[in-house]
């Protein structure tokens, strides 16, 4: 027996995907296909580009032609969501951002060359002589931080 439908039929869930240096956004609709007993995506369609920094989605025309509620209005992708927002919502928050230690841009390439150029010229070893071991390593890894990270901690 198939399970009952619970969404309508316009109802999408959304995605990205990116290609080359751009991201877009789809939008896709899952029905069961009781042979293979598992869901397959029946529909999928193209929304538009993602801009991976603020988050804003510019709407493909096809899109627009289909959907003509969304015209002249600013969408963002929040939570695989198109979400409705002003102008200065966004730019509050973005103002309050902060950048995650975590985020695309970790390079562990960067951190290992800095460490092992400060340990080749004895850097390393002069901290550790000077401030103890610990204390000593502690602080060339606080400056390798703030060097890759661009210093911005105003509070240092």
């Amino acid at each position: 027996m198939a399970r009952p439908r619970t969404l309508p039929d316009d109802h999408f869930c959304f995605s990205t995907f990116r290609k080359g240096d751009s991201t877009y956004v789809y939008g896709y609709r899952n029905e069961w296909d009781p042979e293979k007993k598992q869901s397959r995506i029946a529909k999928r369609i193209y929304v538009g580009t993602l801009n991976e920094i603020t988050g804003r989605v510019k709407l493909g025309k096809k899109y627009l032609s289909n959907h003509p509620e969304y015209e002249g209005k600013t969408l963002y992708f929040e939570n695989r969501t198109l979400v409705e927002r002003s102008e200065q919502e966004v730019a509050a928050e973005v103002g309050q951002r902060e950048t995650s230690w975590a985020s695309n841009n970790l390079s562990y390439a960067a951190t290992w060359a800095l460490w092992q150029f400060a340990s080749k010229n004895r850097i390393l070893q002069n901290l550790q002589a000077v401030f103890g071991k610990q204390l000593g390593t502690n602080l060339l890894a606080l400056a390798i931080y703030q060097l890759l990270d661009g210093g911005r901690d105003e509070r240092l």
